[in-house]
């Protein structure tokens, strides 16, 4: 009777250690599966052609803008785009010529043929990425520092636009191949009105500059694919 007994344990014992085992290498099998990475980046830059001017009028240190609901439209097809990141987030300008890498995501395969977002200003329920973007006289979009006439300013801009930035060739994107897309951004003609450069301290001067942000993103941002980020379209 006891041997029955004994019997009975050992064998279930190796059953729970077979068990057990079949459970473990079911666990490994599924740690080890490859991790799905970004396969494509965003990256900016300020343009060589607007880095300030000789006299050292205006001289910019700081540039920010705030940008939502990054899209990539499909190529030929004006209704179908795929989301790239929501935001909002900060863009941040390296005023060096230099690229600096803004965020990036996984994208479907495809070709896409435009770029598409919004200069935000925050809302109020909305949470602050960045405490120049608050203040207790409001919320902002852009957000400019430097120096005009040897004179410290911030210049805060509240325009919220829009914008799609046609790239000058489709961009194809793969899961296997890390891409990468450049803006370029000129900041300085932002505070150039008929080729006199605007105050920006002066509050007259607001609108101006303030037309001058999304009429230049508009029509002088140039985007395209530069997988190497060497600052040329590939």
């Amino acid at each position: 009777m006891k041997r029955s007994i004994l019997k009975c344990k050992i064998s279930a014992l190796i059953l729970t250690i077979i068990i057990s085992t079949a459970g473990f290498y079911g666990c490994s099998d599924t740690v080890t599966n490859p991790a799905y990475t970004d396969n494509l980046s965003f990256s900016a830059m300020s343009s060589t052609d607007s880095t300030g001017d000789s006299q050292n009028i205006l001289v910019l240190d700081t540039v920010k803008i705030l940008i939502k609901d990054i899209k990539l439209n499909v190529s030929n097809n004006n209704q179908d785009s795929t989301n790239f990141k929501t935001g909002p987030f900060v863009l941040f300008v390296n005023l060096t010529s230099n690229i600096n890498l803004i965020t990036s995501a996984i994208i479907p395969s495809g070709s896409y043929d435009k770029i598409k977002f919004e200069v935000h200003k925050l809302n109020n329920d909305e949470a602050v990425p960045d405490p120049d973007f608050a203040d207790a006289n409001g919320r902002y979009s852009v957000i400019v520092k430097g120096k005009y006439m040897g004179n410290y300013f911030v210049y805060r801009s509240t325009k919220s636009a829009h914008q799609i930035l046609n790239f000058p060739a489709a961009v194809s994107v793969s899961p296997d191949i890390k891409s990468n897309i450049t803006m370029i951004i000129k900041p300085y003609i932002w505070f150039i009105s008929s080729g006199v450069y605007l105050d920006p301290r002066n509050p007259v001067n607001s609108n101006d500059i303030d037309n001058n942000i999304k009429n230049n993103i508009n029509h002088n941002f140039k985007v395209f694919k530069d997988d190497d980020r060497n600052r040329i379209p590939d």
